[in-house]
């Protein structure tokens, strides 16, 4: 069938840059690097890159040099480190590939930073997004032969390839397009000098991170927040991540395999761990937000998701939903404009003009679309310079708005600029450090003095690759939380 097809469309089949062998793409390479670049500066829109330009020479450096011994070593691949406490790494087509500082927290060697990167030079060089796209439109066989045959990619075929990449950046590939950038990225950490087994070790730490965030989301009442690459079962018994590993090791028969634990370390020394002042720190119920000067309390016992261009909290049981968000004024617009504007209302209930801890203010409900129907909602907006902060809250249940408004109003209400000992706690984060351990040295005594929490001493443990077990033996180097 595949053989059939490819007669077909003779314009959209390319030979796979792995396999040697023919696949069916509807899109050229100059295609694929077009639609990355556009890709990524979406990306670079709306998620900041992490500010430490010696920690971006250095991803530059070490992704490069895996990616200059891979089967697609034509690309000018870019590399960039992103300003997220989230565990995650994707690639854009056309060699695009980014990496957040979440996911860096976990690793502990050169050699593993180049696995993560690796893996993501695989599913580039394999082209997994464009051959997802592309199976995704031969589902419309009649739209597939008229997407061949075009000069460049319509507007309908970008939108679906979007949507084959987002849901690839979020849940991967599948198995077999996982294990197969696994396969290719031990090879070419092999082909680098790197030992390929690197890529078994960054998994199974991802894998245990992944354990611990899925008990941690379960005990905090949120949803977990884990790496799309991880397979259902650990390395150590999952057989095929084994067979692919010890092929490309096999393979590349490196002698003499460079670790970098000492160069990673000394790289990451001081890397932000938890949320950032340039994002806001959650300390409890209170959100503060260091460079934006501006402070909130949520409240008791609800969940907050502190997101790239809002914050949002739920009440228990997700029995109803708190947001916060920020808009630009324009010349003569206030608080009520803006919010008017931006529900395109003409009015709304219950309208009230106030000050909220000195700053104009305008408060009132209206009812709002929802994919579960018609839902009444509160919304207080507060002007700050040319700002103003949307504070909405919406109940699932219509009838239960009631219950939750005086919470909502409340919440509105907290809003208020950062006071002089509110703006030195929003500029104190937690760093990643390290220290020569000492006999008396333990994981326990370091979580204490990192003050994470009750489950600190996990997440250090986690840091060092030591989850849920191991001991720190004196005279080696140590990653703590300050």
């Amino acid at each position: 069938m595949a053989m059939i097809l490819c007669s077909l469309l003779l314009p959209g089949c390319a030979t796979n840059p792995v396999t040697g062998s023919s696949d069916l793409v509807l899109m050229s390479e100059q295609q694929e690097i077009a639609l990355g670049q556009q890709a990524n500066q979406q990306v670079l829109g709306q998620y900041q890159t992490y500010d430490d330009l010696e920690l971006q020479n250095y991803v530059q450096y070490v992704g490069r040099k895996v990616a200059e011994r891979s089967h697609r070593s034509n690309l000018n691949y870019q590399f960039t480190v992103l300003d997220s406490k989230h565990v995650n790494a994707f690639a854009l087509p056309g060699g695009f590939i980014f990496i957040t500082r979440g996911l860096m927290a976990y690793l502990n060697s050169e050699a593993e930073l180049a696995a993560v990167l690796g893996h993501e030079v695989g599913h580039v060089t394999a082209r997994h997004a464009v051959r997802q796209h592309s199976a995704t439109q031969l589902t419309g066989l009649g739209a597939a032969l008229g997407a061949a045959f075009l000069p460049g990619l319509g507007q309908a075929a970008g939108q679906q390839l979007a949507g084959a990449l987002g849901t690839a950046l979020l849940r991967g590939y599948g198995r077999d397009h996982e294990l197969e950038a696994d396969r290719l990225g031990a090879e070419y950490l092999g082909r680098t000098g790197y030992d390929p087994k690197a890529m078994l070790r960054v998994i199974g730490a991802l894998k245990n991170q992944e354990l611990y965030e899925l008990k941690a989301a379960q005990a905090e009442g949120r949803d977990a927040n884990v790496y799309h690459g991880l397979f259902s079962t650990h390395p150590d018994s999952d057989t095929r991540l084994q067979e692919v590993v010890a092929s490309a090791d096999a393979v590349t028969k490196v002698k003499q395999p460079f670790i970098g634990r000492g160069e990673y370390l000394e790289r990451t020394n001081g890397l932000v761990y938890g949320d950032s002042n340039s994002q806001g720190l959650l300390k409890g119920r209170d959100f503060y937000h260091g460079q934006l000067g501006i402070a909130l309390r949520f409240p008791a016992g609800w969940r907050v998701s502190n997101l790239p261009d809002k914050v949002v909290a739920s009440a228990p049981g997700g029995a109803a939903i708190l947001q916060l968000s920020v808009s630009r004024t324009n010349p003569g617009q206030g608080a009520r404009e803006v919010l008017l504007q931006g529900l395109g209302l003409q009015k709304m209930g219950n309208e009230q003009i106030l000050k909220v801890r000195g700053l104009p203010a305008f408060s009132g409900t209206a009812a709002v679309d929802t994919d579960a129907g018609r839902r009444p909602a509160r919304f207080t907006a507060v002007q700050l310079g040319r700002s103003v902060y949307v504070i909405a809250g919406i109940s699932r249940d219509p009838q239960g708005f009631a219950q939750y408004d005086s919470a909502f109003r409340a919440t509105g209400e907290s809003f208020r600029t950062l006071t002089p000992e509110e703006k030195a706690l929003a500029d104190n984060v937690h760093r990643i450090a390290t220290l020569r351990a000492t006999d008396q040295t333990t994981f326990a005594g370091l979580a204490r003095q990192a003050n994470l929490g009750q489950l600190g001493e996990q997440q250090i443990r986690l840091i060092n690759g030591r989850f849920p077990r191991g001991e720190i033996q004196p005279g080696e180097t140590i990653k703590t939380v300050q």
